[in-house]
């Protein structure tokens, strides 16, 4: 947490300079009160009355005060989130194909709420008020050390030990910590999974699951922060008993000095109430830091989760007498389960393939093989000639576009999911449109381009929303793709229409899975590879 906090210097010290003058002001109020208590043993009216009206005045501007410094910890809270936020993106983004896939989608997302919502309230919150009894507490005590050195210094042996004793719970409260944040990450998780079934739920009767699953989940929550709790109460009643009986003692040290005429009367009135502030400032400073402790687990879990540093990655350089894509002697599991055994292929440019046959034999596996999507195999991808291992997965998404049969989209426009993080040109966006038969004329494309596709693309077809994904790469050039049962969802003529578009391109390279190749695009193929796949299979046959 430190170091988002010296990210942004400036605001932090504005807050801590707030705080600072918010408590001098605090303290200067209470020894206001051995003012107005002496003033009254005193009789003397004029000094009691200024003394009240000072009183009076220094709340206001404490009140003042703390409007302003509250929005000023709300605005460094809020910023320091947006860089949290902005680094875990920059994490997610780091990892492949097969470490994003080692969480669910929930879990991460429990990563930008539940745990940024702990660093907000155990982390930050707390350490605003750390800040602020720090100050109250050091302003008590020179307070204290006025009217009499023994006061500050039973003050200060008292406070050590009220901050000291509580780490003995630290152990058990990141342990505590550690397991919620967990837990939160399963809660979403098992949520996000029930819901997502909400339609085949509905279909067979069956939406009591979602309450059955949902309420499971959060016993279990209930379970991991019922022990939080636990561990933190302790914190917090060890606290409040020291900061009681720190308290007690001091107001016993100042009767004596005031029976010995050391101190004044008033004097009484001061100690108690300063005492308070360095007392219920520490006894809930050890709270405090313990839950600033706390957090400390959330940012070890980002830091596990971060991908190594990547390796140096040679750039891709054509080998003339090499083929496009050759698949050397590869195997593939699935936790355990073999799915590819001993596997040997070879792609030529401009070529065009037909992979067929019954599913789960491993034609989609395969194409992420060739895509650099999956990366534990055994044996050897090769690119131009060049180990695919020594390319980089980057590099080899930047040449082979891979389109499964269930695209994804964002929130937005069709141009907003064409474009991404490119600019391209109305006309530039038109022309693949029309070449993925989403309009049929270019008149069509202003208004389409405009048109919101909706929460997860709800507002287009299937099949439209599998043409978006090919306009999209179609836009950007690909002259390899890989194409995952990809026009499944739109009708006959118009897949038709699409196949031979890019059946016909010769500077397309095209794998193509199909269960139901049509009878019009089958003679433009000009090989089949048929699965499942036999041993050492060699370069697939012409149709």
């Amino acid at each position: 947490m430190g170091r988002y906090l010296r990210r942004f210097p400036g605001q932090l010290a504005g807050v801590v300079g707030l705080i600072a003058v918010i408590q001098g002001i605090t303290v200067w109020a209470s020894t206001l009160n051995a003012t107005l208590l002496d003033a009254l043993i005193q009789f003397n009216l004029r000094r009691f009355l200024t003394a009240a009206a000072l009183l009076m005045g220094g709340w206001v501007l404490i009140a003042l005060l703390t409007y302003v410094v509250t929005i000023a910890q709300t605005r460094l809270t809020q910023t320091i989130d947006i860089a949290i936020r902005q680094d875990l993106t920059t994490l997610l983004r780091g990892k492949n194909y097969e470490t994003f896939g080692e969480r669910t989608v929930g879990a991460y997302v429990s990563w930008f709420t539940n745990d940024i919502e702990m660093i907000n309230v155990q982390g930050l919150a707390s350490l605003f008020m750390v800040v602020s009894e720090l100050f109250g507490t050091g302003f008590a005590l020179i307070a204290l050390w006025r009217y009499h050195w023994t006061l500050a210094g039973t003050a200060a042996v008292l406070a050590v030990l009220i901050i000291t004793v509580p780490r003995i719970f630290d152990r058990p409260l990141n342990r505590t910590n550690t397991a919620l944040t967990q837990e939160n990450e399963h809660f979403v998780n098992r949520t996000e999974d029930v819901l997502s079934g909400f339609d085949f739920l509905f279909a067979f009767h069956a939406l009591s699951l979602i309450t059955q699953r949902v309420v499971a989940a959060s016993r279990e929550l209930k379970q991991k922060a019922v022990a939080q709790s636990k561990a933190q109460t302790a914190v917090q009643v060890t606290g409040f008993l020291g900061n009681v009986m720190a308290q007690v003692v001091l107001m016993g040290l100042s009767g004596i000095l005031a029976m010995q005429r050391l101190v004044t009367i008033g004097t009484l009135s001061a100690v108690g109430s300063l005492a308070g502030n360095v007392f219920n400032n520490l006894g809930s400073m050890s709270n405090y830091l313990g839950m600033m402790r706390g957090v400390q687990p959330i940012f070890a879990k980002y830091q596990a989760a971060a991908p190594a540093p990547a390796t140096k990655k040679d750039p891709v350089t054509r080998v003339a007498t090499a083929p496009l894509l050759a698949v050397q002697h590869v195997s593939f599991s699935y936790q355990d389960q073999p799915i590819l055994q001993d596997v040997s292929l070879t792609i030529q440019q401009g070529h065009k393939y037909l992979l067929a046959g019954p599913s789960g034999a491993g034609k989609s596996t395969l194409l992420k093989l060739m895509a650099g999507y999956l990366t534990g195999y055994q044996g050897q991808l090769v690119f131009h000639g060049q180990d695919y291992r020594a390319i980089g997965q980057a590099a080899l998404m930047d040449r082979i576009l891979y389109l499964t049969q269930t695209p994804q989209v964002i929130s937005g426009t069709v141009a907003d999911n064409l474009a991404l993080t490119a600019h391209y040109s109305a006309a530039e966006m038109i022309q693949v449109l029309r070449r993925a038969a989403l309009i049929t004329t270019d008149a069509e494309g202003p208004a389409f381009l405009k048109q919101n596709v909706g929460a997860k693309g709800t507002a287009l077809s299937g099949g439209q929303l599998q043409r978006l994904a090919l306009a999209r790469g179609l836009l950007r050039g690909y002259h390899i793709l890989l194409l995952d049962e990809g026009t499944s969802a739109v009708d006959g003529p118009t897949a038709v229409q699409i196949e031979q578009d890019l059946l016909l391109d010769p500077r397309l390279t095209l794998l193509m899975i199909s269960h139901t190749p049509h009878a019009a695009t089958a003679p433009l193929f000009d090989h089949v590879i048929q699965f499942p796949l036999t041993k050492t299979a060699g370069t697939p046959a012409s149709v």
